[in-house]
C-alpha cells in the first residue's frame, strides 16, 4: 500500500512538472468524453420531454386517419356517432387540415398550416397552453366563427414586440381554398421555440406552426359536408387501447367496404417509436463521437512512449536502487490512468454544461444520470489501461545497466 501511495505521489509530481504536455495528452479524451456525455444527456432529456408531453395528454389518446383522400374513405357523421356510442370511448372529435395563404400587413405572403378542430381536441385531448386570450369553445364551433388561435412565435413574427394581450383581437387575412377570410385572433398558445429567433427564423415559424380554427368553419370552406380525414379520441382507462382502436378500424373498414383504409396511431405507439428512434440515433452519434476517444487513447500511448524515452536514466536509477519490473510497470500505468481519469472527469463536466446550454435553447431539460457517470469513469479507466500498458511494459523491461548509460 505504501509503494502504491509513493507511485501515486510520483505520478502527480511528473504530471504537474510538465503541465503543457499533460493538458495536450488529455485533450482527445476530454473532448471525446464530453461529446458522448452531451449527446446522451440531450437524448435522455428529449425522450423524457416527449413522454411527459404525452402523459399530460393521457396515454388513452388515439388518432385515426384515412390512407387515401377519396370520398369512399372519408369518415362521416354516422361513423362518428357510432364510435361515440361504444362504451370503451370517452370522447371523439373531428378534425381536418388544410394549407392556407397568410397575408401580412407588409404585403408579404406565407403558406401556413390550418387545422380545423372541435374544441375538445385543444382543451382535452391535446391541450394548448394559452398565454393570452382564450381557447376555441363550443360557441365558436356552433357559430362557424372566424376565430383563430396562433402560436407565440407567430405573434412575434406578425406583430413584433407587441404584447400578447394586445395582439388578441387583431385581424389576420388567410386564404383557404381560394377564399380570403379575415380571422380574429382570440388566443395565443405557448410553444417550445427559442425566445431569441432572427427575422428569417420567425418568418419560417409562420409556415411551420399550426393555426387553429373551428372545425365547422374549415369544413364550410372546404365543402366537405361534415366528412373528415382524421378523428381523435380517448379510450377509457379500464380498456385495452390497442384492442379498442383495432375494433374501431374494423368498424370503419366494414362500413366503407374497405380492406385496410385507415391508419391508426396511439400515443403509446408514438412513445415506443420515439424511444426506438432516439436510442438508435443516440447510439449512432455516440459511436461517431467515440472515435475521438480512440484517437485520444493513441495520443496518450504516444506521449507515454516519449516519456519513457526521456526518463530512461531515471528508470535505470530506480531499478539500481531495488525497484522491480512490477514497480516500474505500476508507476507508468498509474500515470496513464491519472491522465485519463482527470480528462474523463473534466469531459463529463464539459458534456453536462454543454448539454444544459443546448437544452435550454431547445426548451428541453438535459438529464445527467448515474449511468453516464459510470460510463465516463469506466471508459477513462479502460482507455488508460489499454493504451497505457504498452508504454508501461516498455519501461519495465528496460535493462538497468543500459538505462544508466543513457544520456
Amino acid at each position: 500500500m505504501n509503494m502504491l501511495g509513493e507511485s501515486i505521489k510520483s505520478a502527480i509530481k511528473q504530471l504537474m512538472g510538465n503541465k503543457g504536455r499533460t493538458i495536450l495528452t488529455m485533450l482527445g479524451m476530454f473532448i471525446g468524453v464530453g461529446a458522448v456525455i452531451m449527446i446522451l444527456a440531450l437524448g435522455t432529456g428529449f425522450q423524457t420531454y416527449i413522454k411527459s408531453s404525452f402523459m399530460d395528454m393521457g396515454l388513452g389518446v388515439f388518432q385515426i386517419s384515412v390512407k387515401e383522400e377519396k370520398s369512399e374513405y372519408m369518415i362521416d357523421v354516422e361513423d362518428i356517432n357510432l364510435i361515440k356510442e361504444l362504451p370503451e370511448i370517452d370522447s371523439v372529435v373531428r378534425g381536418n387540415d388544410s394549407r392556407g395563404s397568410l397575408y401580412t400587413q407588409k404585403g408579404e405572403s406565407f403558406q401556413c398550416n390550418i387545422s380545423g378542430i372541435e374544441p375538445d381536441y385543444v382543451n382535452e385531448i391535446s391541450p394548448l397552453e394559452i398565454l393570452a386570450g382564450r381557447n376555441l369553445n363550443d360557441k365558436d364551433e356552433e357559430a362557424y366563427s372566424n376565430s383563430v388561435v396562433i402560436a407565440d412565435v407567430v405573434s412575434k413574427a406578425l406583430f413584433g414586440e407587441k404584447s400578447y394581450e394586445r395582439v388578441v383581437g387583431e385581424q389576420i387575412e388567410i386564404t383557404i381554398n381560394k377564399q380570403p377570410i379575415s380571422f380574429q385572433i382570440i388566443g395565443i398558445y405557448k410553444t417550445n421555440s427559442s425566445k431569441d429567433l432572427s427575422r428569417k427564423e420567425l418568418d419560417r415559424m409562420i409556415t411551420q406552426k399550426t393555426f387553429y380554427i373551428p372545425y365547422s368553419k374549415l369544413d364550410q370552406l372546404l365543402g366537405l359536408g361534415g366528412s373528415v380525414r382524421t378523428i381523435a379520441g380517448i379510450v377509457k382507462d379500464d380498456y385495452d387501447q390497442s384492442e379498442v382502436t383495432t375494433r374501431i378500424g374494423q368498424i370503419l373498414n366494414k362500413r366503407h367496404h374497405l380492406k385496410d383504409g385507415y391508419s391508426i396511431q396511439t400515443y403509446v405507439q408514438i412513445i415506443q417509436m420515439v424511444d426506438s428512434v432516439m436510442n438508435i440515433v443516440t447510439l449512432f452519434i455516440s459511436a461517431i463521437a467515440s472515435i475521438s476517444l480512440v484517437v485520444g487513447g493513441v495520443g496518450i500511448m504516444n506521449i507515454m512512449l516519449v516519456t519513457v524515452k526521456e526518463r530512461t536514466r531515471e528508470i535505470g536509477i530506480r531499478k539500481a536502487l531495488g525497484a522491480s519490473n512490477k514497480d516500474v510497470l505500476v508507476q507508468f500505468l498509474i500515470e496513464a490512468l491519472m491522465v485519463t481519469l482527470i480528462a474523463g472527469i473534466l469531459g463529463m463536466l464539459l458534456g453536462y454544461i454543454g448539454a444544459m446550454m443546448i437544452g435550454n435553447q431547445l426548451g428541453i431539460m438535459a438529464e445527467f444520470t448515474l449511468g453516464m457517470v459510470l460510463f465516463a469513469t469506466l471508459t477513462s479507466v479502460t482507455i488508460g489501461l489499454v493504451f497505457g500498458v504498452y508504454p508501461a511494459y516498455q519501461a519495465a523491461q528496460l535493462d538497468p545497466i543500459e538505462a544508466l548509460r543513457a544520456d
